[in-house]
């Protein structure tokens, strides 16, 4: 929602949609994960981040497709690769990054909590957007350094309401003995 050199706003509604739309399906993922590695707990079965990995990929997949098949764009997909093959090596490449950048995700997913994955995720954009600012000289509006600052507090909120929490039942565990 910032403005260009010339005054002129880059976002438009559709993109504010999709980040909006992003965010609740990160929320509504994050809900199923919980609530699936919970019922495999009293099942007594430890969920496996590649379990996760597996399931989630292919029904992404199945998504995808579908969607592609109804805007009947595998046609054109498929002409495009045939007439640029060189692209099939970017896409191994994209495709191996993915792999290892999801093992790490489902790893935690699967050993901590999707919140503690959400929080990961998000400390690494906002270092990333620090990164680039800080090495690449790009500008930052006051609303863009707000939402840094917001994030930010978000997440050392968070580290404190856990440490205090642990603190408490450290207390409570000597008060016991």
């Amino acid at each position: 929602m910032g403005k260009k050199k010339g005054g002129v706003s880059t976002s438009t509604p559709l993109g504010v949609m999709f980040i909006l739309l992003s965010l609740f399906m990160d929320g509504v993922t994050a809900g199923v994960q919980k609530r699936l590695k919970a019922d495999l707990g009293k099942v007594g079965v430890k969920p496996k981040p590649y379990d996760f990995m597996f399931w989630t990929n292919l029904y992404m997949m199945c998504v995808a497709l579908a969607t592609a098949m109804i805007l009947g764009e595998v046609s054109s997909g498929m002409a495009y690769c045939s007439a640029n093959p060189e692209i099939f090596s970017l896409i191994v490449k994209f495709s191996v990054c993915s792999a290892i950048g999801q093992s790490f995700i489902f790893y935690t997913v699967a050993t901590f909590d999707p919140l503690v994955c959400s929080t990961v995720t998000t400390t690494r954009k906002i270092f990333s957007v620090l990164l680039s600012i800080f090495t690449k000289g790009h500008n930052l509006s006051s609303s863009g350094w707000a939402g840094i600052s917001l994030a930010i507090g978000g997440i050392l909120s968070e580290i404190q309401a856990k440490y205090s929490a642990s603190r408490a039942r450290h207390y409570k565990s000597k008060v016991s003995m």
